[in-house]
Parts: C-alpha cells; sequence; structure tokens
C-alpha cells in the first residue's frame, strides 16, 4: 500500500513535468504508469494469496484442535454423567438400606410391644380365670340344687341368656317408646307454637284490615264531601250561567226592541231564545255558545252605535238636540247593560 502511494505521488509529479510535452510522450508515459500499476497489482495479488494460503492452513490447525477439545470435552462429560449415575445409585442404594433398616427396627419394636400385650392379656387371662372360678362353682351348687328342671350347666347359662337377651329388649323398647314420647311431645309444642303464631298472625291481620277499613272509609266520606261540594258548586256555577244567559238574553231583547222602534232590525232576527235550558250539558254548552253569539251581536251594536252618535255630534248644530236625545238613550242604553251584567 504505501509502493502504492508513492507511485500514485511520483505520477502525480509526472502528470505535472508532462503537461508542457507532447501527446505521444504522455501516453508512453501513461503505459509505463500502467505497466508499473499493474505489476504492483501483480505483487498485492501474490502476497494476498501467499496470506490467505497461511490464513486457510491456521483455520484447519485451529478447526482440528476445536474438534479435538469438543472430543475431549464430550469424553470428560460423559465421564462425568457416569461418576453422576454411580454416585445417585450409591445414594439410593444407602437410602434403600436405611428405610429397610428402620422398617425392620419398627417392625421389631412392634413385634415388642405385641409380645408385651400378648403377656399382659395372658395374665389378665388367667386373673380373669381364677376370678370366674368361684361363679363355676356356684353354678356347680344351683345346677346341682335344680337339677331337676335343668339336666346340664349350659342349659343354666342357656336360660340366662334367654332373659338377659329379654331384658335388653324390654330396655330398648322401652327407651324407644321414651324417645317416640318425646319427638311426640316435640310435635305436639311445635304444633302448638304454629298454632299461637298463626292465631297471632291472623289477628294482626284482621287489625291492618280494620285500620285498612277505617282509612277506606274516610276515604270515601272525603270523596263524598268533596262530591257534594262538587256538585254544589256546579250547581251554584250552573245557576250563575244560567242569570248570565238571561241577562244576556234580556238585554238581547231590550235591543231588538229599540231596533224595532227605530225601524231596523239585528242581523240575527231569527228566535235563537225559544227553548229554554233543561240543565244537560249539551244544551248548556249550546245556550252558552249562543249567549257568546248575542254578545258578539251586542257589541257590534254598541260598537255601531257609538259611530252614529259620534257621526251625529259632528253634524249640524241643528240636530243638536237630537244628538243630545240620542246620546241619552245610549247612555242609558251602557248602564242598562251594566247593571244586568253586575245583577
Amino acid at each position: 500500500m504505501s509502493s502504492l502511494r508513492s507511485k500514485s505521488r511520483e505520477n502525480s509529479l509526472h502528470t505535472l513535468t508532462l503537461d508542457h510535452v507532447s501527446p505521444a510522450t504522455r501516453l508512453l508515459e501513461k503505459r509505463r504508469q500502467m505497466f508499473e500499476v499493474q505489476e504492483a497489482l501483480d505483487v498485492q495479488k501474490e502476497e494476498f494469496a501467499r496470506r490467505e494460503d497461511a490464513f486457510r492452513r491456521r483455520e484447519e490447525t485451529l478447526r482440528k484442535k476445536d474438534l479435538e477439545l469438543q472430543e475431549s470435552l464430550i469424553k470428560f462429560n460423559k465421564f462425568l454423567q457416569e461418576n453422576e449415575s454411580k454416585r445417585n445409585r450409591a445414594l439410593k442404594r444407602a437410602s434403600d438400606e436405611q428405610k429397610n433398616r428402620e422398617q425392620k427396627e419398627a417392625e421389631i419394636a412392634r413385634l415388642k410391644q405385641e409380645y408385651r400385650l400378648k403377656q399382659e392379656e395372658d395374665q389378665a387371662v388367667k386373673k380373669g380365670l381364677e376370678m370366674h372360678v368361684k361363679y363355676r362353682d356356684y353354678l356347680t351348687n344351683v345346677f346341682e340344687g335344680v337339677e331337676e328342671e335343668y339336666n346340664e350347666i349350659q342349659d343354666l347359662l342357656n336360660r340366662f341368656e334367654t332373659l338377659k337377651h329379654a331384658n335388653l329388649d324390654l330396655a330398648k323398647a322401652h327407651r324407644d317408646n321414651e324417645q317416640k314420647n318425646e319427638s311426640q311431645r316435640q310435635l305436639f309444642g311445635n304444633f302448638k307454637k304454629e298454632c299461637q303464631n298463626e292465631i297471632l298472625n291472623r289477628t294482626n291481620d284482621i287489625a291492618k284490615k280494620q285500620k285498612l277499613y277505617e282509612q277506606k272509609t274516610g276515604d270515601v266520606l272525603r270523596l263524598q264531601n268533596i262530591v257534594d261540594s262538587s256538585v254544589e258548586s256546579s250547581s251554584k256555577e250552573l245557576l250563575e250561567l244560567g242569570q248570565v244567559i238571561r241577562t244576556v238574553r234580556n238585554l238581547h231583547d231590550r235591543i231588538e226592541t229599540r231596533l224595532q222602534n227605530t225601524g231596523r232590525s239585528s242581523k240575527n232576527s231569527n228566535d235563537s231564545h225559544a227553548q229554554s235550558s233543561t240543565g244537560s250539558p249539551e244544551q248548556l254548552d249550546l245556550e252558552s255558545q249562543r249567549a257568546v253569539e248575542t254578545l258578539d251581536e251586542i257589541t257590534a251594536y254598541m260598537i255601531d252605535y257609538e259611530e252614529i252618535v259620534q257621526e251625529w255630534s259632528s253634524a249640524d248644530r241643528k240636530s243638536k238636540r237630537h244628538s243630545s236625545t240620542l246620546a241619552g238613550e245610549s247612555t242609558a242604553l251602557m248602564s242598562e247593560t251594566t247593571e244586568s251584567l253586575e245583577g
């Protein structure tokens, strides 16, 4: 690499010196430089091939050493596994021997305990035998005294067993009867409590129903009072409505009378008040509607009448007396209307 750099530096210097020579000379110089570079490149290739071969041989050596090391590790690992398995087998064998020894020792202790218990049982049986000898002598004496009924001592013992079982059966029956009696007594007590609770619950229900009945009676009375007051207020309203309708009719009749006297008639001159109210809601609604229509007619009449009075008041002074008469009539009619509405 250093030679290449020096050659490149020399080439740069030659390039600077050959800038002023002929092209053929420069071409020859370029070829010479190219040959030099090619020779340097060949030298580097040979050096690289030599180093590559050395590295390859070294790599082969390292691979062989690695394989040998792996084989030695495998052998050593196998050796360790064999030693570990031998150690585990030895430990297991020692543990099994320890368990067997403990089992044998426990069995020896158990057998010694059983032997001691058997000896104690043997001693107890001997003591019991010595104690029951007197009963055997007693049974022998009894058998000799009553040998007419019992042929052997075993018959006497059988009779005793029979009486013993009969006594046990009677005692068991007595206990069963006492248990049944106690269960029946408990059932009776529970039934009595249930009856008392039922009576108490029914009494409470009766009291609640009585209280509810009193509340409902009070509600009925209150609703009856409300209905009575509503009927009374409805009656008053119907009476007031009838009075208003009659007032409107009277006022309309007066207006009709005045119009007939003056030679005019109202817009609705038909007899709309021929029938009186019968008290039914439909008839009252109809009469109310007719009264509203009549009030509209009265209002229109009053408006027309007021316009006429204003026209006559702006007329000639010669008609002043006649206007004052009309104004008086209008005032009288308005006062009558006011009095009728107030009444």
